[in-house]
């Protein structure tokens, strides 16, 4: 895929409704693919030298005993070939930008009959999402194995920051056999972040291969998966079952296959200033903070995957005492595959101190929840582990070993987790910690009330 992504500034399917307190309408963004006319990722020199490659591989490794023969049928259930490693915590993170092209002529057309594909995609594409540049420089998505097999082929080593369309670059990729003699392709994974693994060694279900990156052909950080039923690479799968699906029709090749389209709250934050987020990496700004102080302005953003129009979502801030300070309501009036939105608050003079509570509601979906300290030091531990991983805790933030006087953590780990404490931690006496309701908080190491 070439992940050609802008962003187009919006003022459209904002709030309906927002109360008397200081909420501006701020700016916003579609995380829009246009691919229209664009030529695959690899080039058909380059895919016929990776073909050969993996038939010689193959030839030595059946050779030397180290691939049994495919069982049949070829097809196999796949998993989802992504996840979150331990320690990074979002509710969503990823979108789904291409499928395989299924029309050989000029139309666009993917499995559903829609047009979310270019002309001569052959695989489906996965891109990170929020900050896709800043997850991969903290390898916060990686790759896995979506079925067990043997790796038949790696390739490594090439730039993953060209960050524009390169018809002639490489990818690091691995390639892997399925029981059933299908192959699978991983591609543009970041460089050097390659399991150890050599070719003929076994993979198991979900094991780690790599990091989701951008070499190749490629303007942003995804995983380009394709699949073919056998090494004579004839036969193209679309693993996605579909009324559209010319390839292998109504026959998933997903273990458990999503919707085509998932509409989700992958994140929710707090800014000290809006966030940037251009094409390229070198322009991708956070601005995350979590701390703010009399006078400042917090920009309070939500970022989404496949917002569908005549959706809404419900916002609300709350101050210290979980007295609302305002609530309003945004209505959506345009598809986009994955989007980003935010307001601002103007912070009085004085502000009430404490911890304040932002909170989305999306679609009749759970609500997220973010933390923001005003006046005071805070800290939030939103993972599931250990206490003492920057990771956790939002914007990396750790805890100092001896809390002052004044600040608080909040422990509100994600869903299913908790936080354990597991270092040693002392608190001033009219410091806090609050652990919110129905979350679990295990004390292993000392804390101590000084």
């Amino acid at each position: 895929m070439r992940t050609k992504y802008f962003f187009i500034l919006l003022l459209l399917s904002f709030a309906s409704r927002v109360s008397a307190q200081s909420v501006k309408q701020s700016n916003g963004g579609s995380f829009v693919n246009s691919h229209a006319g664009v030529s695959d990722e690899i080039s058909p020199q380059q895919r016929a030298q990776i073909i050969k490659m993996l038939q010689a591989n193959e030839k030595v490794l059946r050779e030397k005993g180290m691939l049994s023969l495919p069982s049949q049928p070829a097809v196999t259930g796949f998993q989802w070939p992504v996840s979150q490693p331990a320690g990074f915590n979002d509710n969503g993170f990823y979108g789904i930008s291409n499928y395989v092209d299924e029309d050989p002529s000029t139309a666009i057309l993917d499995y559903n009959c829609n047009n979310r594909t270019y002309d001569g995609h052959k695989g489906t594409d996965i891109f990170n999402w929020p900050f896709p540049w800043q997850k991969m420089a903290l390898n916060a998505v990686q790759i896995i194995a979506a079925a067990p097999g043997t790796i038949i082929g790696k390739s490594d080593g090439f730039t993953d920051t060209s960050c524009a369309v390169c018809s002639s670059c490489n990818w690091n990729a691995v390639y892997i056999m399925q029981a059933d003699g299908s192959i699978a392709w991983y591609g543009h994974m970041k460089i050097n972040s390659q399991t150890p693994k050599a070719v003929g060694q076994a993979v198991a279900l979900g094991e780690y291969l790599g990091i989701v990156g951008s070499s190749g052909n490629s303007t942003g950080p995804h995983l380009h998966f394709e699949v073919y039923t056998n090494n004579t690479y004839s036969q193209l799968v679309d693993p996605w079952a579909g009324t559209c699906n010319a390839l292998n029709g109504l026959t998933s090749w997903w273990a458990n296959q999503q919707p085509n389209y998932v509409s989700t709250l992958n994140k929710i934050m707090t800014h000290n200033l809006p966030p940037a987020m251009p094409g390229c990496k070198s322009g991708e700004v956070v601005n995350a903070s979590g701390n703010f102080v009399n006078g400042q302005t917090v920009y309070l953003a939500s970022y989404y995957r496949d917002q569908q129009a005549g959706q809404q979502a419900t916002h609300t801030i709350y101050i210290p005492d979980n007295t609302v300070y305002s609530s309003w309501t945004q209505n959506f009036t345009t598809y986009y595959s994955a989007s980003y939105w935010y307001y601002s608050i103007v912070l009085s003079s004085p502000a009430p101190t404490g911890m304040w509570r932002y909170e989305v509601a999306y679609n009749g979906q759970p609500p997220l929840s973010t933390y923001f300290a005003v006046n005071t030091m805070g800290y939030t531990f939103t993972g599931n582990g250990n206490w003492d991983i920057a990771t956790n805790w939002n914007n990396n933030a750790v805890p100092p070993a001896v809390l002052p006087a004044g600040n608080e953590i909040i422990i509100n780990p994600v869903a299913g987790g908790e936080c354990i404490l597991n270092s040693p931690q002392t608190i001033s006496s009219t410091a806090k910690i609050t652990v919110i309701s129905g979350k679990s908080f295990r004390v292993l190491g000392n804390l101590v009330v000084q």
